[in-house]
């Protein structure tokens, strides 16, 4: 989260300050090229572990965007929402799970359960993704679903499966969030959020895929030249913000609305009920067969002489 998040960095400025001075007292350190990473004693392997997993998609990146990060920045790695909370002063979003700072040259990254751990290398190329943005920009604001768009899209190559049924129901549902407003994304709940980045990602792919990565290069460019984002836009596209949001719609719409009839769990919900309806069928047909079979074996018993 970089320029978009000026709701927390007043807050957050601080801490950079006090970390810089604390955090070689109390935690462990470790560096990777500009990065400096801060973590608790006996996080050391899991630190490794982390670099490693980064090592070759970092540099992927800072050779598509031709940039490196140049200037130190320190990652400080927390193991509890707590911790996390605790470092940031309250001031991001409950479902926050790492918050780039790129003006206090400053990553947060929390790592409190397995599954944060698993997700981890990605989320860090997702923070640093925004410094390298930043430092490419010198600062300069772009809005947020091309910033968060961008993270998503270059630390995850692309829309996962789950992502696309999540987008293809928004769709089908008629809930899709206009690009526009997804600047105050980080007052929203975690469901809204999620899907605010779906989005964000997706209109990055679609920048991607229908115009070139070269293309959306040359939009940061114009906007490091001292343009304004919508001027940048249409000096590089050649048409408005408002026409591109139709087109991505378009897109969106064509490419992943019949993806909400491979929701599994509706359909296996359905066949449930459908396997059920059989089943009671056929125990109903051997029942009524077996009624009929006893009918004839008693009456044949009868013509036999039988009591």
């Amino acid at each position: 989260m970089a320029k978009a998040n000026k709701i927390i960095i007043f807050g957050i400025f601080i801490v950079g300050q006090i970390c810089s001075l604390t955090l070689a007292k109390s935690l462990e350190k470790q560096q990777y090229g500009r990065l400096v990473f801060y973590y608790e004693p006996g996080d050391r392997l899991l630190t490794e572990r982390l670099i490693k997993n980064i090592d070759e998609p970092l540099k992927k990146i800072e050779q598509l965007f031709q940039e490196s990060v140049q200037t130190q920045v320190s990652v400080l790695i927390t193991k509890s929402d707590a911790q996390f909370m605790e470092y940031l002063k309250g001031r991001v979003p409950e479902w926050s799970q790492a918050v780039a700072l790129p003006e206090q040259r400053m990553i947060v990254l929390k790592l409190a359960d397995a599954e944060q751990i698993k997700k981890s290398p990605t989320i860090l190329l997702h923070e640093l993704m925004h410094v390298l943005i930043y430092d490419h920009l010198k600062g300069r604001y772009i809005p947020t679903w091309l910033n968060e768009g961008m993270a998503d899209y270059f630390s995850e190559n692309g829309l996962s499966f789950e992502k696309k049924i999540v987008l293809a129901q928004a769709i089908v549902n008629k809930k899709i969030i206009d690009l526009a407003a997804i600047d105050t994304m980080f007052r929203w709940n975690a469901p809204k959020a999620r899907l605010a980045y779906i989005e964000a990602q997706s209109a990055v792919e679609f920048i991607v895929s229908t115009y070139g990565v070269e293309r959306l290069v040359e939009l940061l460019n114009n906007v490091r030249q001292q343009r304004s984002f919508p001027e940048a836009f249409v000096k590089t596209f050649g048409f408005d913000l408002l026409d591109f949001e139709i087109r991505w719609n378009e897109y969106i719409k064509n490419k992943y609305r019949w993806l909400v009839l491979l929701k599994i769990e509706e359909w296996i919900f359905a066949l449930s009920g459908v396997l059920f309806l059989i089943a009671v069928i056929v125990v109903y047909l051997r029942n009524r067969k077996k009624l009929k079979e006893l009918t004839i074996e008693d009456f044949n018993h009868l013509d036999d002489g039988g009591p």
